[in-house]
């Protein structure tokens, strides 16, 4: 091995991330004007973007809030979660309809996490589906 291959980065390199990393900005950019995270209790506070969602992308945004509120540390990590039922009352739809929506890529559903949550690798997805929908 010559030295000049000792200064080459690992090609590999360039696929490698921390799974639990979060890109802060583009989580505020993505639910700002449709959900915010109310500093006290972490909830969800309802912008004027909100009612121009889907359901489907109501689900999405709550969940990014509820991930928000886990990142400022308003809530505790075990607390991510939401059951279907949390949803409905908060929401139009059926929990039957809200558990179809938890079958989403980028959605886990853990009772020890309190229900359907967003893990941090899939943050990203969750971000872009929530991007490809606003107007």
């Amino acid at each position: 091995m010559s030295s000049e291959d000792d200064n080459t980065e690992d090609p590999l390199e360039k696929i490698v991330e921390n799974k639990d990393e979060i890109n802060r900005e583009r989580l505020a950019n993505a639910i700002d004007g449709i959900v915010h995270v109310d500093r006290e209790s972490g909830e969800a506070i309802i912008r004027d973007g909100y009612s121009d969602l889907g359901n489907e992308e109501k689900f999405v945004a709550r969940l990014l809030a509820r991930r928000a509120a886990v990142e400022l540390e308003y809530i505790d990590p075990g607390e991510i979660g939401a059951s279907s039922s949390e949803f409905a009352e908060r929401m139009d739809p059926k929990e039957s309809t809200i558990q179809n929506y938890g079958g989403l890529d980028f959605v886990d559903n853990d009772a020890d996490r309190g229900g359907y949550y967003i893990p941090n690798q899939s943050v990203g997805l969750a971000i872009s589906y929530l991007e490809e929908v606003e107007p």
